[in-house]
């Protein structure tokens, strides 16, 4: 359920204090928390499953996570190269599109 503060209008967040639930606001206001059984169950089990979940899965150093494009390498003549976009200068302009060989990891841009 979604609460809105009536001091300043905006979104009430769900606290624990002293272990127990809150609406609590920026603005200093706060109230008690109100919750049915379905909402309570399904906090308790994201608590537990967040703690109770150590696995981390690190992606291999030489993986690649990008989709590939034919492109030649400047540097090797491979023609596959995996490749990424990004905003490097203002927003009014276009991205700049990354691309790095799949054979030697040589890395170009192009604007």
């Amino acid at each position: 359920m979604v609460k809105f503060c009536p001091k300043c209008n905006n979104l009430l967040r769900k606290k624990i204090i002293d272990k127990k639930f809150i609406y609590s606001c920026a603005c200093g206001y706060s109230e008690p928390f109100e919750e049915d059984i379905q909402e309570k169950e399904m906090i308790t089990k994201n608590k537990i499953k967040k703690y109770s979940d150590k696995t981390i899965v690190l992606p291999e150093i030489n993986a690649i996570i990008y989709p590939i494009t034919k492109s030649e390498c400047r540097k090797c003549g491979n023609k596959e190269a995996e490749y990424w976009q990004s905003q490097t200068r203002s927003a009014d302009e276009g991205s700049t599109t990354f691309f790095r060989c799949t054979k030697c990891k040589f890395t170009w841009r192009e604007y």
